[in-house]
């Protein structure tokens, strides 16, 4: 097991990985297989926790979660499937994207995002992200982060913070399900040790007065991009408990590269060296330079030109302060414009292309041009998860549940990522809020106790691939979901007959195989309970893709072409009624709608391919 100078383990190790891949090659073989681990559960060991606030998740979100709990005097445990300090967005704790008035308008930042994310973001969320961002920066100041390059020792920073606050580690431990109390509050969770080279597996009850998910984003264990370990666990265990979901029609585009796309660290370490993260320069009371809104929305991205328009003649004007990119520039990137999902015409998703990433250090890995497919599955960052209308983070119908950065759908980016900054800062921020909410939450709601029977079941339901004598192997069925959700066709050029395709197989693997999944060790049983949440993830996103009849942003529909805003100018929601996935609109306000005295294209730069086509036999939405 990899362990680095500070004594902190880093994950999966070697061992771990040979082992998986030996189990794959035998579960491909056959699909319906013996389990040569069976074995009973009933006597296995168990841990039980009890805390105020159970945080579930260690990235920004979860860090600033748990110091903020604490430092209202609440005793906070903190569960993570990995390791505090490598988990989520950690180790990019010195990406920074602060707003500063003295630098920025707030208008024209509202201006830029509506009509960057195609006016799909949350008004609201972007005025707090303004109001807290330049506190949350100094606070990152003040722990160090700014020191720090991703992927080296930034991620130190947080588990130090959390150490010295007091807050209680549970590592390496995959929660299954969501436990309530006698009155149907969330009062706890359920989850199981996986690494049976340390211990046998384990049973994990962690009782609390509140819990809040800051389990991140997820993708079907595509490589390239450092959130393998993710695979929507929050948003099922929140489904599964009432909540309501959004955001699953719109999806990530994150390359990787050619050379080695698997090696995530690798691919993304290139970053340290151009983060453009926002510096101190100058009088501590004047901040400067990095990486700008403007530059994010509208000019270079990895040498890509993405203006809102790009090409000659469509360059914005420059922010303030921000000088606008040279001739030569402009030159040296025009070769490559088109290449991005934020320029114009037709559609561009950024699945490869130049240009090379430079190599990692001196004489290190050269990375070879960009490829596709490094988060198939994933979400637009703040755009997809736990729903919640009230901006306090608390899930809507299900008290005591709160949710934070990747896992709450604060839809603070819409319907495509607008820009560097707002996953880290926007996490952090819904943290510390989710946080202060759940203290008054507990303060008018004094904890009551789980039953004793609501514990026994989902335990039972936990260990149940574990003693099941034959079935499925997780690896297979993950296999399937993979062939089935990730082709360019299904996942982001959408169409009826191919969306009902994927579904229909989707079901079938959720009905058939899911309950008859095996698990030979520990590993293998947080395998099945990952490939049961993918499942889920992934009917999700079919309804949601089938739902919206219109394309807007990274959701791009053939049959439905063009944008509608009379009928879709709203949020897809799901949620579980008696059984079955519920699919319903929350309509947005008016106000947030485009100016209507624009005319369409005005309005909608971006052109889909068959768009305007398809406006002429509908000239009601041009």
């Amino acid at each position: 097991m990899a362990v680095d100078d500070d004594g902190i383990d880093e994950g999966v190790s070697r061992r771990d990985v040979l082992r998986a891949g030996m189990f794959t090659a035998a579960a491909l073989a056959a699909p319906l297989i013996l389990n040569p681990g069976r074995a009973s559960m009933a006597a296995a060991p168990n841990a039980a926790y009890s805390s105020d606030v159970l945080v579930v998740g260690s990235g920004f979100a979860g860090t600033f979660a748990a110091l903020e709990a604490r430092k209202n005097g609440l005793s906070v445990v903190m569960v993570d499937k990995g390791v505090v300090g490598w988990s989520g967005m950690s180790p990019w704790a010195s990406d920074s994207r602060p707003f500063d008035p003295e630098i920025y308008d707030r208008d024209e930042w509202q201006r830029n995002i509506a009509t960057n994310t195609e006016y799909m973001n949350d008004r609201v969320w972007l005025d707090i992200f303004m109001d807290e961002s330049l506190d949350l920066f100094f606070e990152l100041q003040a722990m160090g982060a700014h020191e720090t390059k991703p992927f080296e020792r930034g991620s130190k920073v947080f588990r130090s913070a959390l150490e010295a606050a007091g807050v209680t580690f549970v590592e390496r431990t995959m929660i299954t399900s969501l436990l309530k109390d006698d009155v149907g509050r969330v009062s706890g969770a359920v989850g199981f040790t996986y690494d049976d080279s340390r211990d046998p597996s384990k049973s994990v009850v962690l009782s609390a007065g509140a819990v809040i998910l800051c389990t991140g984003a997820g993708s079907y264990k595509s490589p390239g991009f450092p959130i393998w370990g993710q695979t929507f666990d929050g948003d099922a265990i929140a489904y599964e408990a009432g909540a309501t979901i959004v955001g699953k029609e719109f999806h990530d585009t994150h390359p990787t590269f050619a050379h080695a796309p698997a090696a995530a660290y690798e691919c993304w370490r290139w970053a340290q060296e151009v983060t453009g993260a926002y510096v101190m320069v100058g009088p501590p009371d004047k901040l400067e330079g990095g990486l700008t809104l403007f530059n994010a929305l509208n000019v270079y991205q990895n040498g890509v030109d993405r203006r809102l328009g790009g090409g000659p003649g469509g360059e914005a004007p420059p922010a303030p302060g921000e000088p606008p990119p040279g001739a030569e520039e402009r030159a040296r990137n025009s070769q490559y414009l088109g290449k991005g999902y934020l320029t114009t015409p037709g559609l561009h998703l950024d699945l490869g292309g130049p240009p090379e990433a430079p190599p990692t250090a001196e004489g290190g890995l050269n990375l070879g041009h960009r490829v596709g497919g490094a988060t198939a599955g994933m979400g637009v960052h703040k755009s997809e998860g736990v729903f919640c209308s009230d901006y306090s983070c608390a899930a809507d119908g299900v008290p005591g549940l709160y949710a934070a950065g990747d896992a709450l759908g604060s839809m603070l980016c819409g319907s495509l990522y607008p820009g560097r900054g707002f996953s880290s800062y926007g996490s952090a921020i819904q943290g510390r809020r989710a946080a202060r909410h759940a203290v008054e939450f507990l303060n008018s709601n004094p904890a009551r106790k789980v039953q004793l029977q609501g514990i026994d079941e989902a335990v039972q339901r936990m260990w149940a691939p574990r003693e099941n004598e034959r079935g499925y192997s997780p690896e297979w069925i993950t296999a399937t979901l993979q062939n089935t959700m990730t082709p360019f066709h299904v996942l982001y050029i959408k169409e009826r007959r191919r969306l009902d395709g994927a579904l229909a197989s989707i079901e079938f693997l959720r009905e058939h195989c899911v309950p008859q999944m095996i698990a030979r060790d520990g590993h293998e049983l947080r395998m099945a309970h990952e490939v049961k949440n993918m499942l889920l993830n992934a009917e999700m996103k079919l309804r949601a893709g089938l739902f919206r009849e219109e394309s807007r942003g990274t959701h791009f529909r053939e049959d439905f072409p063009a944008r509608n805003d009379d009928e879709w100018f709203c949020w897809v929601t799901l949620q579980d009624k008696d059984g079955d996935m519920s699919l319903g609109k929350h309509p947005l306000p008016d106000e947030w709608k485009p100016d209507p005295v624009l005319a369409y294209r005005q309005k909608y730069p971006r052109e889909f391919p068959g768009e305007d086509e398809y406006l002429q036999d509908k000239p009601q939405l041009g």
